[in-house]
């Protein structure tokens, strides 16, 4: 068995725990702030999570998942709290959200991280070829929609626009 503790992996994992520290709390961020720490976090998950090598399953790849669905919904709340009328975009016809995007990567990223804190080799190796594998086929399309959607807003909403996010913490016009 490799070791699921090498340079690559180690970083990998170290950014998805700052990712999921950051939506944790970011009720407490700025729409301002957290779009482009969004853009540059997501950035650089998805090119840590591309270079790390998916490891061989040991077992039935019955991972377990500590996220649940009130932690899941928190998040997705907090985060279409926070992009108020941003949230929405289309990808390609389908309508889709920011907050429902990162709150599905959350999930994933949690339950391995959760899972790769317990120190069990086995475990940490089928979570990361679990998380890696969903990666492929599901969340990095998501993340990558998402980096488009937060690039779009970024970069079409005026810096000295006053109507954007107030103390609120709403992301509106």
């Amino acid at each position: 068995m490799e070791t699921v503790y090498t340079k690559n992996i180690i970083e990998f994992v170290t950014v998805a725990l700052e990712y999921c520290a950051y939506l944790e709390q970011c009720e407490s961020k700025r729409f301002q702030d957290f779009v482009p720490v969004m853009q540059k976090v997501l950035s650089l998950l998805y090119l840590k999570a591309a270079i790390v090598e998916k490891p061989v399953p040991l077992g039935d790849m019955d991972v377990p998942q500590s996220v649940t669905e009130a932690d899941y919904n928190a998040i997705e709340k907090k985060v279409a709290d926070l992009m108020g009328e941003y949230d929405s975009y289309f990808d390609g016809d389908e309508a889709s959200s920011v907050s429902e995007n990162l709150a599905d990567i959350y999930q994933e990223l949690k339950d391995f991280i959760m899972n790769y804190k317990k120190g069990d080799q086995a475990v940490s190796n089928d979570s990361l070829y679990s998380c890696l594998d969903t990666f492929e086929n599901y969340w990095g399309l998501r993340l990558l929609n998402c980096v488009k959607a937060l690039h779009n807003i970024a970069y079409s909403i005026k810096p000295d626009d006053d109507d954007i996010q107030g103390d609120d913490n709403q992301g509106g016009n």
